[in-house]
């Protein structure tokens, strides 16, 4: 089995890339990040807190209130959407568990989120992506393997973002003896 293709804002990594991205293993993690490695699995774990979520918050608060007093179902419709975000920029967390040949990746808040499994023997290429706009960039982590894409990482900041990559990559040619 050939290690997976490391692709970079679109680009395939010639390699240069994914070697850089090991000096981020042995640093150790970066501020954020609690990392558990023992004989069977590794664990990290990544709070999601931002200093957005004040104003998710108070975003939300307006919608609910114009949206009660004013009879726009419109915006009371969107509102849980929004406290959903605010409540992942608060409460938020991301954990990944490589055991048993799988990589195990949970986004969410206390129990409630997303949990998405896949075999660290099929994953095909990790991706760093971005997309660009008048408000922002965001960034985010793909796997993809034969089947489907794993998409996860958009409340982390770029260091933890590369991090996590160098951590998958390294999981994934562990297995590809």
């Amino acid at each position: 089995m050939k290690s997976p293709a490391l692709i970079w804002e679109g680009e395939l990594d010639s390699g240069s890339r994914a070697a850089a991205l090991s000096a981020f293993l042995s640093a150790g993690p970066p501020d954020g990040v609690a990392i558990s490695l023992n004989l069977s699995h590794c664990f990290v774990e990544i709070p999601t807190r931002s200093n957005w979520a004040i104003a998710t918050w108070a975003v939300s608060a307006v919608m609910v209130g114009f949206g009660l007093t004013s009879s726009n179902w419109f915006l009371l419709f969107l509102a849980p959407f929004m406290i959903g975000a605010a409540a992942m920029q608060s409460f938020g967390r991301i954990w990944i568990l490589v055991r048993d040949e799988r990589v195990v990746v949970f986004e969410g808040v206390g129990g409630i989120g997303w949990r998405r499994e896949m075999d660290l023997r099929t994953i095909q290429r990790v991706e760093y992506a971005v997309k660009r706009g008048r408000g922002g960039t965001t960034e985010w982590i793909v796997v993809q393997d034969a089947g489907r894409n794993l998409k996860f990482g958009r409340h982390l900041n770029h260091e933890q973002i590369c991090f996590t990559i160098a951590l998958l990559l390294d999981a994934v040619e562990s297995f590809a003896e």
